[in-house]
């Protein structure tokens, strides 16, 4: 693995956690649909009302809740590593090489997923449930993948896929997760493999690729309202895009922006703007972020360099439509803050996060990517920044 700056410890001003909220389960309705003027219909999944678990309901805004000890997980697991499957002993790093999971902004389930390179073979996925009450129910194995994989899969066939550092490839779409691209195991080139994993039937299939040149590392935003997928590269070609379509299973023309994509980025869509946000670190040209316009029935975007600091590369970074702004944490470079970015001033408001913070992330550390569910009637976070460490909870005011 390439030598690149490690996540850094800092905690200055993090010590202690604010008084908590009262200790009880709150009724709290689904957010209002969000229409898509690009797409069709609402972008709101199917949801009922929830309520939040004592757990998270307890606690103040922006503070950090590992869940462990008294709100260790209901079904006895207390790390990523406690599940592993056996035939993945030894070989289990997922999460460090620049892999994250399916950026779950519907239910409440993360998934994690990764490896490749000369990091890991391993190919399984993973999930943790926040659901639960005084606690969450905790870490699942979805697929335990299958060892030996060192090529793709053909077309339209099913199977398990070659490992790969995730980046920012991944979006969930409600009943299918897709994965795109990456840099794979053994050798680190980047893979010109497309994937959905169907989570009913628990099977990788491949789809077709997605144009010329065929390899893809960077960033998907997904819009379930339009059934599409915007891929972004960042590490092939550099500035071009495409609109994958989910019913028809086939790709839009590939196009090209002015500049070139931010290296380890992570995207955000605002669906109710049918705008997106994209942040990383800089793209050898002073630019660490752009923001996006999408016009999902023309299948064309317009970018825009946006000033917002260094926020760190490979963060998870959120729309939150019930405040109206991205969150973004857990870049290589930080571990204990919660940075709040305004949509349409794009201005950053930091937020030092409480209680269980600084997270703990392993060494070296490329960031979070996708390995997060954003639970927006619950108003949290969950996320997990090591195999060994319990995953944790952000609450959001």
């Amino acid at each position: 693995m390439s030598t690149r700056r490690d996540f850094l410890m800092t905690s200055a001003g993090l010590i202690g956690a604010a008084a908590p909220m009262l200790a009880r389960s709150q009724a709290l309705p689904c957010p209002p649909p969000q229409m898509s003027a690009g797409g069709t219909g609402s972008t709101a999944t199917a949801c009922t009302p929830s309520t939040m678990p004592a757990y998270i309901s307890s606690m103040a805004p922006f503070q950090v809740r590992a869940l462990a000890g008294s709100y260790a997980p209901s079904n006895g697991t207390s790390t990523l590593r406690s599940i592993m499957p056996s035939m993945w002993a030894g070989n289990d790093q997922i999460m460090s090489p620049w892999s994250g999971g399916a950026k779950s902004t519907v239910g409440t389930k993360m998934y994690v997923h990764g490896g490749g390179h000369s990091d890991s073979s391993n190919n399984g996925l993973y999930s943790f449930d926040f659901a639960g009450t005084s606690g969450p129910t905790g870490w699942a194995v979805e697929n335990q993948g299958q060892t030996g994989v060192t090529s793709d899969i053909a077309v339209g066939s099913s199977g398990a896929p070659i490992s790969v550092h995730t980046y920012d490839g991944m979006v969930d779409m409600g009943s299918a997760l897709y994965r795109f691209g990456g840099s794979s195991y053994p050798s680190g080139g980047f893979t010109v493999q497309m994937l959905r994993y169907d989570k009913a039937a628990s099977r990788w299939t491949r789809l077709p690729n997605w144009g010329s040149p065929p390899q893809f590392a960077g960033m998907a935003m997904g819009n379930q309202a339009a059934g599409k997928i915007l891929l972004m590269d960042r590490f092939v070609s550099y500035v071009t895009y495409s609109f994958y379509r989910v019913a028809s299973n086939s790709w839009s023309q590939m196009r090209s922006v002015g500049a070139q994509w931010v290296g380890d980025g992570a995207s955000a869509f605002n669906p109710a703007t049918n705008t997106g946000l994209v942040v990383g670190a800089d793209n050898g040209y002073g630019a660490r972020a752009f923001s996006i316009s999408i016009d999902w029935n023309g299948e064309t975007i317009t970018q825009t360099t946006r000033s917002l600091g260094s926020l760190g590369s490979g963060c998870a970074l959120i729309w939150d439509p019930t405040r109206g702004v991205y969150w973004c944490f857990g870049s290589n470079s930080n571990n204990g803050t919660l940075y709040e970015i305004n949509p349409t001033t794009f201005a950053v408001t930091p937020h030092s996060l409480t209680g269980d913070a600084p997270l703990t992330p392993e060494t070296p550390y490329w960031g979070t990517f996708g390995r997060w569910a954003f639970m927006d009637s619950w108003r949290a976070i969950g996320s997990v920044a090591s195999r060994t460490s319990p995953a944790f909870v952000i609450r959001l005011p």
